[in-house]
């Protein structure tokens, strides 16, 4: 999403005027110190606090050196220089940005190392003000993405990612904003796991080092306050797909609003027991205004299911086959302990009818009308089983992929 700048263009207008007509005006330079001072205050909205030895700048560029992050109570972490190109100052005393460039990272504490290369925002907006009181300063972003991601434990590594991207789409009109997310190229290393029974068993499952990727695909609907995530999945290459969907109500501006001044007060109280507290209780209001509407979580097999059955069966000395047909005796015994009937029904059909032929296994709450976060919240701690019937729950065998984005 490109966000056409009006300032901008008549700036660009003037000085082209100014150079066909030969006219000596001053230029307009940009004010790196204010820009900083107010990337600094968009970086510590959450508390947080941002520092840097200097500020360069260059024509439109502006870097930031050796700049630090640190929360409350923790150590400093330090982000490197971070260089802004493309920065132009709008007529509201914010700043545009084409492009944000920052150092890649590598830290390491106890024996555990994480590096991240090529760390890039596209498209940024700092606003003037940093309150939560109009899109532009809740959506100031519009892509995101970085290089390779890798861990190393005790020099080892253990995981990496090829890349992560992520889209923010916001209507011409605010709305509504999507945005996706995408982690390619996943790799764990299993051999490493310290307890010795977990690796052995894993590496007699074939497993010994899992590929995959992930996504994360969601809508904010402005005005209403829906939010749905449509998908957060993971996916594993010889193992399955785990995905699951959310949908609240009442994720307003104005609760967005409400979260910032929480965490603004919160930021400025000396007594972080005090502090803690006080979050506790504002969240607590907050929650007042959001609703439940659904939510799934399925699971798509890729091979894990039967090689599960295959392990386990051996340790009984029968085939993985002969081990399904036995769990599907058991489960219903099994599953007497839960006291609610209806769902042990449920979930044994559903995983009488997944053993037999292992392809999704699908959980889902979908209540006739939203139901309000305090009032879930109140029925988990006083009868966890009421929450059946209260978000409708249903468990599923063999479905077709309910989520957006297989």
């Amino acid at each position: 999403m490109t966000i056409h700048s009006t300032s901008k263009r008549l700036l660009a207008a003037s000085l082209l005027a100014t150079t066909f007509s030969g006219l000596a005006l001053p230029a307009w330079a940009l004010d790196a110190d204010d820009f900083a001072t107010k990337v600094a205050a968009v970086a510590g909205q959450g508390g947080a606090s941002m520092s840097f030895s200097a500020v360069e700048p260059d024509g439109d560029t502006i870097v930031l050196k050796s700049v630090r992050m640190q929360a409350p109570g923790d150590p400093a972490f330090e982000l490197g220089d971070i260089t802004f190109t493309g920065v132009a100052e709008e007529t509201d005393g914010s700043y545009y940005v084409d492009q944000t460039v920052f150092a890649d990272i590598d830290v390491a504490k106890e024996g555990i190392r994480l590096t991240v290369a090529d760390i890039e925002l596209n498209g940024l907006t700092v606003p003037s003000e940093p309150v939560y009181d109009t899109m532009d300063n809740i959506v100031f972003y519009e892509s995101f993405s970085t290089g390779r991601i890798a861990v190393e434990n005790d020099g080892k590594e253990t995981f990496s990612m090829a890349s992560m991207t992520q889209e923010v789409d916001r209507a011409d009109d605010d709305s509504r904003v999507s945005t996706t997310i995408d982690g390619e190229g996943i790799a764990i290393d299993l051999s490493e796991i310290k307890d010795p029974k977990a690796r052995a068993a894993l590496t007699e499952l074939g497993y010994t080092r899992l590929t995959g990727d992930f996504k994360l695909d969601g809508v904010w609907e402005v005005e209403p306050g829906l939010f749905n995530l449509r998908e957060y999945s993971l996916r594993l290459d010889d193992v399955g797909r785990l995905a699951m969907s959310l949908e609240l109500s009442g994720y307003t501006l104005e609760f967005i609003k409400a979260m910032q001044q929480a965490q603004a007060a919160a930021a400025a109280n000396p007594d972080p027991k005090a502090a803690q507290q006080a979050m506790g209780f504002a969240m607590m209001g907050m929650m007042q205004q959001l609703s439940f509407n659904s939510a799934s979580i399925q699971f798509k097999d890729d091979s894990l299911t039967g090689k599960a059955l295959d392990y386990a069966g051996k340790q009984q000395g029968v085939s993985g086959e002969q081990m399904g047909q036995s769990l599907k005796f058991m489960l219903p015994m099994m599953l007497g302990q839960l006291g609610i009937p209806a769902l042990q029904q449920q979930i044994s059909a559903a995983a009488s009818a997944y053993l037999d032929n292992p392809q999704t296994f699908t959980i889902t709450a979908r209540p006739a009308k939203p139901v309000g976060i305090p009032i879930i919240m109140g029925a988990g701690m006083g009868d966890p089983r009421s929450l059946v019937d209260l978000l409708n729950v249903q468990v599923t065998a063999n479905d077709p992929v309910l989520l957006c984005c297989e």
